[in-house]
């Protein structure tokens, strides 16, 4: 094992352990949940081998009834269950069962999803923010994707007064409805979402074996784990961590889709704002206030810092501001700071998309003094993603110094290019599942879009996607820097974000592949912690050194990701 992957994986332990006591104590004591837990685990010790995304579709197809677990604060949970269904609709039908609405509150559901009842009545008339917590947002994906498809709509749940009693109570309820469905829909498949625990093989699905044995029905079934710990750990000792899905048993799989410490951190977030209720019309549920951003990012700092070896000089935090969403007083520091009025239209950009920044700028300068170096950096909710990102593009600036004369036209192209690797590399250090495009994405993509089966309100993904594939293409035939001078010179003269977002992509395309090749000991570490202290103050320089990387990466190839997320999500998100 490499010492930049031992210390990785030390990192990843520690974090992970340092949530789980903090979820332990939030949680307190209760035995017969610690009890579903050991049940539940006990299914999850170890895994018949590494599977795929295919091959779970296939095995799905064939069933009757899948129990797909989620984890509830995680959004990558929800978009699994979205992606599953958008692979299996038109080819099933299909009857979606879910936990987040009450048995009671069929009437409500069905008139909601037929569109007779607008949301904001749907969630009042079945009291959402009390009979669930969580965020309703990624749900409302979900459910906008049936209503297209018209894929009916279940509720599973009920409310039990005893809590001790709820688990196994509410999984003889869910098995009724589930039971009836499988009944009622002769050929249908059955698709079930519930919380982890009740997925385990001895509760939910045993439940509705039990009421349906007496009918001569035994439904084929396939259960779907989330994200187990302990198999990533094992997997990350063999060195296979990048499996995204684990063939448990034989009706049972395990999609692995974020590492352990970023989701519990998805629970401990959700924590922080709990008591404020449920913000169901709010874009990410985790708006967390500027002080826990900047707690988050000091820690990220630190933990690079330590695998770089940076001796980053931690008092420049002093000189950082945080902000979040919810606080937008960041605005009237660029209002009173000449630098950074300029910056205006793109963070204009910025926040339309969604997307975190970082600002540097002097404090005080005027009449001839310099001012104090200082940096702001924005954040729209609590993705590690992003907070890892910015924070290495925070060590980035801070150990490069103040720049002279920023770089223009076609080299700050490749300047903000070689500033987005560094900053998708440094978040691949944090979360090593996050996914950048990749060429076979890209085509994927563009060929849906030709054939009009993907959106056609994607004008500016479509514009970057055949951009970086002409890119790409240039860069197999050639190293001359005024070839691609020639090729983009539009793209280098353009005002609009455009250069931005297409620079920022290539950048997270060349971040992923170093991290492989550094990661595999065919790059050493040194030559990306160089890039930290590198200015590219003189014209070519930025250019040179996308070039020499590009020539040092021709034969690493990174893992591909599943056929459904190469499909719809062409270009990198920052979250």
């Amino acid at each position: 094992m490499s010492k930049l992957r031992a210390q990785l994986l030390r990192i990843q332990r520690e974090n992970y352990e340092k949530n789980q006591r903090q979820v332990k104590r939030s949680l307190g004591s209760n035995a017969f949940v610690a009890k579903y837990g050991r049940e539940y685990h006990r299914y999850l010790k170890s895994y018949q081998a590494i599977s795929n995304k295919t091959e779970l579709v296939r095995r799905v197809l064939a069933g009757d009834v899948v129990y797909h677990g989620d984890y509830h604060t995680l959004r990558h949970s929800q978009r699994s269950i979205l992606a599953m269904l958008q692979e299996l609709a038109g080819k099933r039908e299909i009857i979606l069962c879910l936990e987040m609405f009450h048995g009671k509150d069929q009437k409500w559901v069905d008139l909601y999803m037929s569109g007779e009842l607008e949301e904001k009545a749907f969630l009042n008339k079945i009291h959402y923010a009390r009979k669930w917590a969580y965020n309703w947002n990624p749900w409302r994906h979900i459910l906008d994707f049936c209503r297209e498809q018209r894929i009916p709509v279940l509720g599973i749940n009920t409310q039990i007064e005893n809590p001790e009693m709820s688990l196994q109570a509410r999984d003889v309820f869910s098995a009724q409805v589930i039971g009836q469905a499988l009944i009622r829909h002769p050929g249908a498949l059955v698709y079930v979402v519930d919380g982890d625990y009740h997925i385990s093989p001895n509760h939910l699905p045993k439940e509705v074996d039990a009421r349906l044995l007496p009918l001569g029905v035994t439904p084929q079934r396939t259960i779907i784990y989330q994200n187990a710990e302990n198999l990533y750990w094992k997997l990350a000792a063999e060195r296979k961590e990048e499996a995204d899905v684990l063939q448990i048993g034989p009706d049972s799989f395990c999609l692995m889709n974020t590492v352990p410490a970023t989701k519990l951190q998805s629970y401990l977030d959700w924590l922080e704002y709990a008591e404020e209720g449920y913000f169901p019309v709010r874009g990410n549920w985790a708006e967390l206030s500027g002080e826990n951003y900047f707690s988050q990012l000091q820690s990220i700092i630190q933990n690079l810092d330590s695998l770089f070896q940076f001796r980053f000089p931690m008092e420049s935090l002093e000189r950082l501001t945080v902000y979040s969403s919810r606080n937008l007083d960041f605005t009237e520091v660029i209002q009173g700071t000449p630098e950074l009025r300029g910056h205006i239209r793109r963070i204009n950009d910025k926040i339309r998309r969604g997307e975190g920044f970082l600002l540097e700028y002097q404090e005080g300068a005027g009449r001839g003094n310099p001012g104090l170096d200082s940096y702001l950096i924005y954040l729209p909710n609590s993705s590690i993603n992003q907070a890892a990102e910015e924070a290495t593009h925070f060590m980035n600036v801070v150990l490069r110094g103040p720049l002279k004369q920023p770089p223009l036209g076609h080299d700050y192209f490749y300047a903000n290019l070689l500033t987005e690797a560094l900053g998708f590399f440094g978040s691949k250090m944090i979360n090593e599942k996050r996914k950048a495009p990749t060429e076979s994405s890209l085509r994927l993509f563009l060929g849906k879009v030709k054939q009009g089966l993907d959106s056609p309100n994607q004008a500016e993904t479509v514009k970057v996607s055949r951009l970086i594939l002409q890119h790409l293409h240039l860069e197999k035939r050639s190293s001359r820097e005024m070839d691609f001078r020639k090729k983009f010179a539009g793209v280098f003269a353009d005002r609009t974000a455009m250069p931005q977002i297409f620079s920022t992509q290539l950048g997270y395309m060349l971040g992923n592949r170093l991290y492989y090749a550094v990661k595999k000991g065919l790059i050493p570490l040194k030559d990306i912690r160089a890039l930290f202290y590198e200015n590219f103050d003189h014209p070519g320089l930025a250019f040179a050194a996308y070039a020499r990387f590009v020539q040092q990466l021709k034969r690493i190839r990174p893992p591909v990701p599943g056929a459904r997320e190469e499909q719809s999500r062409p270009l990198a998100a920052s979250a």
